[in-house]
């Protein structure tokens, strides 16, 4: 058995990244078409169908785990080295993805962004809204709720996210209530706000905490918000005065492959002094 066209393997780790045929074509700048006759081309040499159709998106067969594994630490090497080799005297440059939840990105690093990238300035950092991941995909470096437990991730804690339920003085009290996506429903900030709302459903669902600070201040319904995020509306009081914060630990994570990238170094350690400066979170 052999790989002929070794460039078949980055539709590979494409799809495995995004999950899906769509946006692999979208990261590789090519379209499905192209991306499905390389995946087949590719599993034909290797004798297996390289991966499972899930409701989640396409996951990667566990036959090519070490191969996958291998060719992201190969392209991880590679960027560290040429990350290391752009770098000119004190300055920083190069281009860069954080997955992070968009509350914490708003609420935590977008305040200190202006002056990050005044003193980087060329830097290039595109966000991508994620909670609960266990995997890089596509980006870089992420920050999650949950701690990884596979992969040769460097895993580094940064902080605890505070959540409660809040109000305003006229907010209904019927058990109306604004809270997460039902994907969200088995993780404690959900179950929190379950609690302390009586057990019953939240009549509207949104995709991310920094969407139900919105949906909050336009319904004038109570719901599960990043106590951080309070202070920008002293109206917002605790729903229930007697229920404290709910402190959920939050991770940041690279891959092992990039522990001497000079560019991840410098955001990773940037990230990690937000949440140090933030007493609020």
């Amino acid at each position: 058995m052999e790989v002929k066209n070794w460039d078949d393997l980055r539709y590979l780790v494409a799809v495995h990244k995004t999950g899906s045929m769509s946006a692999a074509a979208r990261l590789l700048d090519t379209n499905p078409a192209t991306v499905s006759r390389r995946l087949a081309r590719l599993s034909e040499t290797l004798g297996f169908d390289l991966f499972l159709k899930t409701p989640q998106g396409w996951t990667a067969n566990e036959a090519i785990d070490d191969l996958i594994e291998s060719i992201t630490a190969f392209e991880n090497e590679i960027e560290s080295y040429l990350n290391a080799r752009e770098q000119t005297g004190d300055e920083v440059v190069g281009k860069i993805n954080i997955g992070c939840p968009p509350s914490i990105a708003s609420y935590v690093l977008f305040p200190g962004l202006k002056d990050f990238l005044a003193q980087h300035p060329g830097l290039e950092i595109t966000f991508t809204g994620q909670f609960y991941q266990e995997a890089l995909g596509d980006n870089d470096l992420f920050v999650s709720a949950l701690r990884p437990q596979q992969g040769r991730l460097i895993v580094r804690f940064v902080g605890k996210y505070a959540t409660n339920v809040y109000g305003y003085p006229d907010s209904p009290r019927d058990g109306q209530w604004v809270g997460l996506h039902s994907r969200h429903e088995r993780f404690p900030p959900s179950q929190h706000a379950r609690t302390i709302l009586g057990g019953r459903d939240p009549i509207i669902r949104v995709e991310t905490l920094y969407e139900v600070m919105n949906t909050l201040q336009a319904t004038r319904l109570p719901g599960l918000v990043p106590t951080i995020a309070t202070s920008a509306d002293p109206e917002l009081e605790r729903f229930d005065p007697e229920s404290p914060d709910l402190l959920t630990p939050l991770y940041l994570c690279f891959h092992e492959t990039r522990r001497k990238d000079p560019l991840l170094q410098l955001v990773a350690d940037w990230i990690a002094d937000r949440f140090t400066s933030h007493s609020a979170v």
